[in-house]
């Protein structure tokens, strides 16, 4: 009998089929590391069962790298990081080779790590002297918002059907198996471009007799954004982008400014742009009355507009000449995380002084305060020492926090 391993055996980079400008983006990358030039490490993204482990693999084999690899519950913490990888990425390894670092479904883990994980990936690219790889499915996931600006990112695509049906029939012609034409199609077709589910397929029906393709249904699949968002903008039917909607992973809250953000950039009418937007209007308020009532039907609602209404607001297909873009509100809210949490703090310990809500503190009373220390100051009624001591001792502010207050209008 074969063995499951030979259904996935490559040779070389020259047997991966579809995603050719990926792979050339990963050969310029050795190419230049082996040429001793600097090269920014890469985020290797896609969906599943596209080829991004596999090419990564091959590329180490063809160019005689020693491949370090660390992948599920390998390094959720600082400590497994710095010990094996560090390491790894400033060495060569026993035998000369050179070592290539290899941090696989980096956008699954991140959520689990340690509250030093990620400043010891930070160090490891610091003092990295070898190449170093990175895989995820989704590039936009915001656990691994710190490595998108210190990578290059290598997109695989899903594979279309008759490359998988290509594939699958190249394999069965190399291991002799008697597997009908029909059922290669029909298992290409059925595994929404997923290699690997494919090949699964074919090992499950290679020793049957019967058309086995009728109880291989077609599976879950996390989609991803830019997939998620094809599927909205260019739906010709109510169904499809609500499907697609119902089996992605993505927040409702992600998505809803993934839309608010892209929707000028699809339709281009003002007529197509209102409609959209009111459908998405409506998503947002069910979003917010299920939160209030805790009431999750509202759900479905909420749903039904953000994806079905907002993708048959179009009067004519959208161009695909402008790509997506992420949303800027997510953005701006990243890099002022620390100021926002600072804020919040300090409004915190004002509370018994203004009888106000936090969120209407800071954005109300503190933009007043700050504007009154430094028109006291300015006009002589107090130094800048006195206003530091009353923010401490009346207030109950620490010293970063006063300072703070006395900088916002300096």
């Amino acid at each position: 009998m074969i063995g499951y391993e030979e259904f996935y055996r490559l040779s070389s980079l020259g047997d991966l089929l579809g995603n050719e400008f990926a792979v050339d983006k990963l050969k310029a990358f050795a190419s230049d590391i082996d040429d001793c030039k600097a090269r920014k490490p890469l985020l290797v993204y896609g969906p599943s069962g596209t080829g991004k482990t596999a090419a990564v693999r091959l590329l180490a084999e063809s160019h005689h790298w020693n491949m370090v690899e660390m992948g599920a519950n390998d390094y959720r913490d600082a400590e497994s990081i710095e010990r094996r990888l560090i390491a790894a990425a400033t060495s060569r390894s026993l035998f000369g080779k050179r070592n290539v670092v290899v941090l696989d479904e980096v956008d699954e883990l991140a959520a689990g790590f340690d509250k030093g994980a990620s400043s010891a990936i930070g160090d490891l690219l610091r003092q990295a002297r070898n190449p170093v790889i990175f895989i995820a499915n989704d590039m936009w996931d915001r656990s691994i918002t710190f490595l998108r600006e210190k990578t290059d990112p290598v997109q695989f695509r899903k594979l279309p059907a008759e490359t998988i049906a290509k594939l699958l029939q190249r394999t069965c012609t190399r291991l002799g198996l008697q597997v009908d034409t029909r059922q290669t199609e029909l298992i290409a077709q059925r595994c929404s471009g997923d290699a690997r589910s494919a090949l699964n397929d074919l090992f499950a029906i290679s020793g049957s007799q019967e058309d086995s393709t009728e109880v291989l249904g077609m599976r879950d699949k996390k989609i991803d954004v830019f997939g998620l968002l094809d599927k909205i903008f260019f739906a010709n039917s109510a169904s499809a982008p609500l499907m697609a909607v119902k089996n992605t992973d993505l927040s409702n809250d992600m998505l809803i400014s993934w839309l608010d953000e892209n929707i000028p950039r699809r339709y281009l009418k003002s007529s197509e742009m209102r409609k959209a937007y009111d459908s998405l209007s409506l998503a947002t308020m069910f979003s917010t009355r299920a939160m209030r009532a805790q009431y999750y039907t509202y759900w479905r609602y909420m749903n039904a507009f953000m994806s079905s209404g907002v993708g048959l607001a179009k009067e004519e297909y959208p161009d695909r000449r402008f790509n997506y873009v992420f949303p800027q509100r997510i953005k701006v809210l990243g890099g002022t995380k620390e100021v926002r949490k600072q804020n919040a703090e300090i409004a915190k310990k004002l509370q018994r002084v203004f009888h106000a809500s936090v969120t209407d503190i800071v954005h109300n009373e503190l933009e007043m305060l700050s504007a009154q220390i430094a028109h006291d100051i300015k006009r002589g009624t107090a130094s800048s020492e006195e206003m530091m001591d009353a923010l401490q001792s009346e207030y109950g502010l620490d010293e970063s926090e006063a300072k703070v207050l006395m900088t916002l209008h300096a």
